[in-house]
């Protein structure tokens, strides 16, 4: 059963920061290509068609052992080493083939407009996620940007999300944390943030157990809430 918190009061918080992959944009065509690629450099086939990821919420070597086991094949037990041949494999695709929510620009442009500070707390290499906020044109006005390489640590743990808080000069109380998976909403509870859930993203039922302030399918319907100052639904 999910725990809803207090309904969002917009004008209080002060900072939003989010997960990038799943709540901001959709980069799972990439994210499949690279494993894929990955998997052709130990010897194997790559994946087929339609493949569903087994796990889109741990690093990058969490996330390509687990295609591993999925898929009956040894799992490597160098995760250093399997980590830097994906995330080789992701940076070195061009075009990019990962999109934007819809509504994340105006969404974006509200809190700048309005003095929020902004804020990524991500689980993909912090050079990674700057590249690519860069080439989706999102970068402008966030004041920090941390990824799992960042402090030596990514979440659940709360240490890179209160690190990235530091970085913007706010407290726990004063900022909303957006994201799509358990793993966010894990690390938002153990820092004490109140946690918003983008259903669409990449998690599942694990999320619903967890706190969260408001869940939303869209940014469109945040717009609507924060212009007219009315409370975030609340589950």
């Amino acid at each position: 059963m999910s725990m809803p918190q207090s309904p969002v009061q917009w004008h209080q918080v002060k900072a939003w920061v989010f997960d990038l992959d799943g709540t901001l944009l959709d980069s799972r065509p990439d994210i499949l290509a690279a494993a894929s690629d990955t998997l052709v450099d130990y010897g194997h086939a790559p994946l087929p068609a339609g493949y569903q990821l087994p796990n889109l919420f741990g690093t990058a070597g969490e996330l390509v052992r687990d295609v591993f086991v999925e898929r009956g094949y040894p799992a490597p037990t160098d995760l250093v080493r399997l980590r830097a041949e994906f995330e080789a494999h992701y940076a070195a695709q061009n075009p990019s083939q990962a999109r934007l929510y819809d509504g994340v620009p105006q969404w974006l442009d509200w809190a700048r407009q309005h003095g929020v500070a902004l804020g990524i707390c991500t689980n993909k290499l912090e050079r990674l996620a700057r590249d690519g906020m860069q080439q989706l044109d999102i970068a402008e006005g966030f004041g920090a940007i941390t990824g799992s390489d960042t402090y030596g640590v990514g979440k659940p743990s709360p240490e890179p999300l209160l690190r990235t808080l530091a970085q913007l000069g706010v407290a726990p109380q004063e900022t909303l944390f957006f994201g799509d998976t358990h793993a966010d909403a894990a690390c938002a509870q153990a820092a004490g943030v109140r946690f918003a859930w983008h259903s669409v993203g990449y998690g599942d039922a694990r999320v619903q157990a967890l706190p969260q302030v408001l869940r939303y399918a869209g940014y469109g319907e945040l717009l609507y809430q924060v212009a007219t100052q009315q409370p975030a639904l609340s589950l």
